[in-house]
């Protein structure tokens, strides 16, 4: 059996071949699972979709049902640990127990083709229906990866429920340059029948979601309309709001969530009205498991703090929709000057996350990206994409990252806060730098 070290190597191979893994469609899993018994097909599960807070969403929802019963989260990207991507109960797949299904896999995928042979996501995404059946859990929660029609998990036939969060702009070369075409290939993870809950979205990507759903003939939900938030109360030590859902006849009271700003309260409405359909399913779950598990949630690298000494804050916002929620929790919640410490893949919308943040930042100090390869972004590119919003004297480049997050550091003052944002990458290379591991706070 291979280290597991090795095994991770292998599975990222598999991405070598770009001509194989940009080929979309299901052939390569079904041919795979088909042989080892469709584990997916065994399994109760809840899909999720979004461009925005579709992790956070999955976050919530697996503290309250976690509460009651055993659940598999599989989420991507990770932040520290590939074996983020795949929990039970908020413990990470072991390294030996990946290494052991990976092996039994890599003796399947010797003696097909290349060109039949699983892309680096889908093999993350078989491993995980083979440990959740492994691991008998009551329900497993799927974070799509990218888009929803053509994403390795929608080989999932019949979730319980379907969820959509916020639909906002990214992996415009895959998904299409408008919101309609982003928002049609999102609600491809629209089954038949299976009860759809959409979080907040704009009024053109909502009448597209509900005529997907009524020409599937499915039940929808969407926020604000069948059920919302109100009475926010925003610091920073989380959120306190009320959810209204008319159509389960309820109204929960100063809900508490420890995660910062008031879009996580629109993200934990969406989970709550999905655990509510989920209990007229027959699911046992009651009014105080989702007060206890809201109350537990954790998602790290979103309006993160790492340090109150100086005040140091991680928000992986890296498009217009995120980086705006991330000012306005910015400007509600902190009354410091801000010190953006800030890099960005090439491939992400630089010019539009640059132009809502210039509005709130005193100093930017650039940086380049670590351990993002082909996607990095030369730092001068940055300053000079970064010049057109923000005045040169603002601005510090530095292109090492650790060098740039000691200088941030030291430039924040005692009446500063430093945000680190841009990245998830940048995020997790400063918690690894700050030695804070942390990834599920209940388990500490």
């Amino acid at each position: 059996m291979f280290s597991y070290s090795r095994s991770l190597d292998y599975t990222y191979c598999l991405n070598r071949n770009k001509k194989i893994w940009l080929q979309f469609g299901f052939d390569r899993m079904e041919n795979i699972l088909g042989g080892i018994g469709n584990p997916q097909d065994l399994l109760k599960t809840v899909h999720i979709a979004g461009t925005k807070g579709k992790g956070s969403t999955l976050s919530f929802l697996s503290f309250i049902l976690r509460e009651k019963l055993r659940v598999g989260a599989f989420t991507s990207p990770s932040l520290i640990n590939t074996n983020e991507r795949i929990s039970v109960n908020g413990h990470l797949i072991t390294p030996y127990e990946f290494s052991l299904i990976l092996d039994n896999l890599r003796k399947i995928y010797k003696i097909i083709s290349v060109e039949n042979t699983p892309s680096t996501f889908e093999t993350f995404t078989i491993a995980s229906f083979i440990y959740f059946l492994e691991k008998r859990v009551d329900m497993a929660l799927y974070e799509v990866g990218m888009g929803g029609r053509l994403d390795a998990t929608n080989i999932i036939k019949n979730p319980l429920v379907s969820i959509i969060t916020e639909i906002s702009f990214d992996h415009q070369k895959f998904l299409g340059n408008s919101l309609k075409e982003i928002a049609m290939e999102k609600s491809g993870i629209i089954k038949k029948g299976v009860p759809l809950v959409i979080g907040r979205q704009e009024k053109a990507v909502s009448e597209i979601l509900a005529n997907e759903a009524s020409r599937n003939k499915v039940q929808c939900f969407e926020y604000e309309k069948d059920y919302f938030i109100s009475d926010v109360k925003e610091n920073d030590k989380g959120v306190v709001f009320d959810f209204h859902s008319p159509i389960f006849q309820k109204h929960f009271k100063e809900l508490v969530i420890p995660l910062i700003g008031y879009h996580q309260a629109e993200n934990a409405s969406t989970a709550i009205q999905t655990v509510l359909l989920l209990k007229d399913m027959g699911y046992g779950i009651n009014e105080k498991d989702i007060y206890n598990g809201l109350a537990k949630s954790f998602w790290p690298g979103r309006l993160e703090i790492v340090s109150e000494n100086p005040f140091i804050v991680l928000d992986g916002a890296h498009n217009r929709a995120s980086s705006e929620a991330l000012v306005r929790s910015l400007k509600n919640i902190f009354n410091e000057r801000i010190v953006f410490l800030f890099s960005m893949l090439k491939d992400k919308n630089i010019e539009d996350t640059l132009s809502v943040l210039a509005s709130v930042g005193e100093m930017f100090v650039l940086t380049e990206t670590p351990n993002s390869y082909s996607r990095r972004l030369e730092v001068e590119k940055l300053n000079s994409i970064a010049r057109k919003y923000i005045p040169k004297d603002k601005i510090i480049v530095e292109k090492n990252p650790r060098k740039a997050f000691a200088f941030a550091k030291k430039n924040v003052g005692n009446d500063g806060l430093l945000c680190v944002t841009g990245s998830l990458y940048l995020i997790a290379y400063i918690r690894k730098l700050m030695n804070y591991f942390v990834f599920s706070k209940n388990l500490l």
